[in-house]
């Protein structure tokens, strides 16, 4: 997943993203150490946080 990337190019750290998203600091935490993978509901959140595609955050395009 492309998640570090995307928060890179908008200046968010795992807090702001968890923000911003309304999920916790610790989900993002274990999604960029890949513990986890984001269920539907929360990519859509993850998308609409970072502007980005559901298919790029997955690696697809």
């Amino acid at each position: 997943m492309r998640l570090a990337a995307a928060m890179e190019d908008r200046n968010f750290d795992h807090v702001a993203l968890a923000m911003t998203a309304n999920v916790s600091p610790s989900t993002v935490k274990r999604w960029l150490n890949g513990t986890f993978e984001p269920r539907h509901r929360n990519l859509a959140r993850l998308t609409d946080a970072l502007g980005v595609s559901g298919d790029y955050l997955l690696g697809r395009n």
